[in-house]
């Protein structure tokens, strides 16, 4: 009471009180700027929001996306993606599910990218160019009241003490910067990425901080979507030669698709597939007539042969599809006229097409690799949420979580996917 003559605290100015951000989301990559923008277009609000960037400018992944291009998604059912994931996929059926890839393209067009969908099926924006996704999602943002602080990077998170508080607990989480100041949010999303492409931010270094204050389980990490090396490469002057339909083995995996030579290593999607099973030692064998196993190849090769005065090089060129310059290259038989080949060359000619055998030297590593294998283990994520299961106000979503998809724009539809899930 006034007038009491004792003396009472003055009350603390609303200015000098501690901010309490309603969210901070940490990481300006393809997830937390989906989140960002997505939040603001569906529940713009008042509350202070606040997007942490780890880099001077965030987004530098995105931008890379794609060549510089954006496969945001790809097209059809949203069923035909989940074997996209691998072992993964059906963990996240909900998520994907319920945040589609007709979603996706529907929110990108709201913002103002037209998109266009290739002939094989993969979603781009209509422009061709990266930086008017990145741009869209950034001014979304803004507009819905995100506020984007860059050169921020977080070294430290400190959970409440009531871990399964609810989402409006008075316990805020208060998430450390490395300048020393310390922020309090009512809801952390953590989209730190992983480690592929380290000058882009996402460098691996947040998995520590994930296993140190959170106690979090890290499946081993590894670099995926990578180009594959082999000893004794002898294709440097083919480069740019594709094969449209290869099947690959290595590392107890198959998998099939197209096939590039570059100076110094394999690429392509086939190999950009299977890199994350490959490691040096291993042997990898490649069928460049996957519709022939060896044995049916020899047989073919036999009865073709009656009659037949074609090169060996045209031959194959010819009845196959297979670059001429190739074929000279990767088959060691001196023989001119394709009707004088005997059983033995013949045995080379299939071995070398159909069962060609090599040994792996390496892998672009995470400096080439367009995503992270592994990563945070889904059994403490609840899929519903991407929350942590026993911290309800802590979500973690995109390239930090132990899921990665084939090419074609999967892995910036699972970031869209789960950023959404997590709202």
């Amino acid at each position: 009471m006034h007038g009491s003559g004792k003396n009472h605290p003055v009350p603390e100015k609303e200015s000098q009180r501690p901010v309490i951000y309603d969210c901070i989301v940490v990481g300006g990559g393809a997830a937390g700027l989906f989140y960002a923008a997505g939040d603001a277009t569906e529940t713009a609000s008042c509350q202070p929001k606040l997007l942490l960037e780890k880099t001077a400018r965030p987004g530098q992944k995105l931008l890379m996306s794609g060549n510089g291009q954006c496969n945001l998604t790809h097209g059809g059912s949203i069923k035909d993606f989940l074997w996209k994931y691998g072992d993964q996929g059906k963990r996240i059926r909900s998520c994907l599910y319920r945040h589609n890839n007709l979603e996706l393209m529907s929110m990108m067009e709201s913002m103002g990218v037209p998109l266009t969908e290739r002939e094989d099926g993969k979603i781009f924006p209509a422009s061709m160019k990266a930086r008017e996704v990145l741009d869209a999602l950034l001014a979304t943002a803004k507009s819905g009241g995100w506020d984007l602080r860059c050169n921020a990077e977080v070294t430290a998170i400190h959970a409440p003490a009531n871990s399964n508080a609810p989402a409006d607990s008075n316990a805020p989480i208060e998430v450390v910067l490395a300048t020393g100041a310390r922020l309090q949010t009512r809801k952390l999303v953590l989209a730190t990425g992983g480690a592929s492409y380290p000058a882009t931010g996402s460098d691996g270094t947040f998995y520590e901080i994930l296993r140190r204050d959170l106690g979090l389980a890290i499946n081993t990490i590894r670099p995926a979507l990578t180009p594959v090396y082999v000893q004794d490469y002898h294709y440097q002057d083919l480069s740019g030669i594709s094969f449209p339909d290869v099947t690959i083995t290595c590392g107890g995996h198959t998998c099939r698709g197209a096939l590039l030579l570059t100076h110094k290593c394999f690429s392509g999607p086939a190999i950009l597939h299977i890199s994350q099973y490959v490691k040096a030692g291993d042997p990898m064998v490649i069928n460049y007539l996957p519709s022939f196993s060896k044995d049916q190849l020899r047989q073919k090769l036999k009865e073709d042969q009656s009659g037949n005065k074609l090169s060996v090089a045209n031959y194959l060129s010819a009845e196959f599809g297979l670059p001429k310059a190739f074929v000279e290259k990767v088959i060691p038989t001196s023989q001119e006229a394709f009707r004088t080949l005997r059983s033995v060359d013949r045995d080379l000619i299939a071995e070398h097409l159909s069962e060609h055998a090599y040994s792996v030297s390496g892998t672009g590593g995470f400096k080439a690799a367009m995503v992270t294998a592994g990563g945070v283990a889904l059994e403490q994520i609840d899929l519903k949420t991407m929350s942590l299961k026993d911290h309800a106000n802590i979500h973690i979503i995109g390239e930090a979580l132990d899921i990665n998809g084939d090419t074609g724009g999967y892995n910036l539809q699972f970031a869209y996917s789960s950023a959404m899930t997590a709202r």
